[in-house]
């Protein structure tokens, strides 16, 4: 399941945000991977929508790359980009494929 990072009350963050991005991921999912709030603002501005195939193909990956010790992966789920931090098992930020550019400061990349 994602599980929000700092809160559901934390300063700046409206509850219609919050219920929105959720929305998007299903709940199983959101029990292994978070999202950080700024994950969630971009989820729901860029109307990013995983289906459950592609949610398990999101955290499998993730799995993946902690097996290989990665720290800050780049997850490719087919027109998405998902910015992960890996021990916290955290999407800190997503690109839909038309804002794909350069990913910096990472050490891994996983196609899913």
């Amino acid at each position: 399941m994602i599980r929000r990072v700092d809160g559901a009350g934390a300063p700046g963050a409206s509850r219609g945000q919050t219920t929105a991005a959720a929305g998007a991921f299903g709940d199983a999912f959101r029990e292994a991977i978070r999202l950080s709030q700024h994950a969630q603002r971009r989820v729901q501005s860029r109307g990013v929508v995983l289906t459950p195939e592609q949610q398990e193909r999101l955290v499998a990956a993730v799995e993946a790359a902690r097996e290989k010790g990665s720290r800050n992966a780049v997850v490719l789920v087919d027109r998405c980009a998902f910015m992960v931090s890996v021990p916290e098992r955290t999407v800190v930020t997503v690109l839909p494929a038309d804002r794909l550019r350069v990913f910096t400061h990472i050490d891994g990349a996983v196609i899913a």
